[in-house]
């Protein structure tokens, strides 16, 4: 058997067991039922797992990697480790404000309220009163559908604004300028970890060498500074046009 064969059928047998389960089958009702908000948080934890796995993969790969120096290894991992971290929290984040009632309400008026407003809502019902098919329109079923219409575009827009504040604002755009600080913190107790395990004491102002000499020390050795006027230099005629300045030269 080859080793192609054996991975599908690692991989078949997971996925034969999920298939079955009781949550697969709540998403496949749920995503049948064109649950909206269902889908969209499917879509948003579908991303996290991915960022969770390469997270955990890239600090492992960067805590083992021999080409990394070893003073320079713990770093990169911690880097790595915040930012996985910070993606994961940062995509939660976003998509919990942008995705809720109220950001989506505010978002969707300001973009398109203007589409679905009383005189548009007239100009349409007007047009369509004006073909054939739709001659014996009533005014109750025309306001149900176009509600209908309206409410369909909103979920469809909340869809698209959460997954682009998650994957895009919250992963491509805030974590960059929040890793690489935070980086320098996380390496740093990680460091103060190891060194514990290793029976190493943390430095401190303390233990630090005192040998050097003092400010105070090194100006009294300092010679003092002279009191003779300083040596004024010597004045020359720049060529001055002013024939005032001339004049004034003259009478000295």
């Amino acid at each position: 058997m080859s080793g192609l064969n054996l991975i599908e059928r690692a991989i078949a047998k997971p996925l034969k067991w999920f298939s079955g389960s009781k949550v697969a089958r709540n998403a496949g009702n749920q995503v049948f039922n064109n649950n909206r908000a269902y889908i969209d948080g499917l879509g948003v934890a579908s991303i996290i797992a991915k960022d969770g796995l390469g997270c955990y993969l890239y600090v492992t790969q960067s805590l083992n990697n021999k080409d990394i120096p070893d003073d320079k290894r713990s770093f990169v991992a911690s880097l790595d480790l915040t930012n996985g971290v910070l993606m994961i929290a940062l995509q939660l984040l976003m998509f919990f404000t942008v995705s809720h009632k109220v950001c989506q309400t505010k978002m969707f008026d300001k973009f398109f309220g203007k589409m679905f407003d009383r005189p548009i809502k007239k100009a349409y019902q007007a047009l369509a009163k004006n073909e054939p098919r739709f001659a014996g329109l009533e005014d109750i079923k025309f306001e149900k559908e176009f509600t209908k219409i309206r409410n369909n575009v909103k979920d469809a827009f909340g869809g698209v604004t959460s997954l682009v504040a998650a994957s895009i604002i919250g992963k491509r755009v805030l974590v960059p300028f929040i890793a690489t600080p935070l980086a320098g913190t996380v390496e740093k107790k990680m460091k103060e970890k190891m060194d514990a395990k290793k029976g190493i004491k943390p430095e401190n102002d303390a233990n630090k060498d005192n040998s050097q000499p003092s400010m105070q020390g090194g100006m009294k050795d300092a010679p003092a500074a002279s009191t003779q006027p300083a040596l004024v230099a010597p004045q020359f005629d720049t060529g001055s046009t002013n024939l005032l300045d001339k004049y004034r030269k003259q009478q000295q």
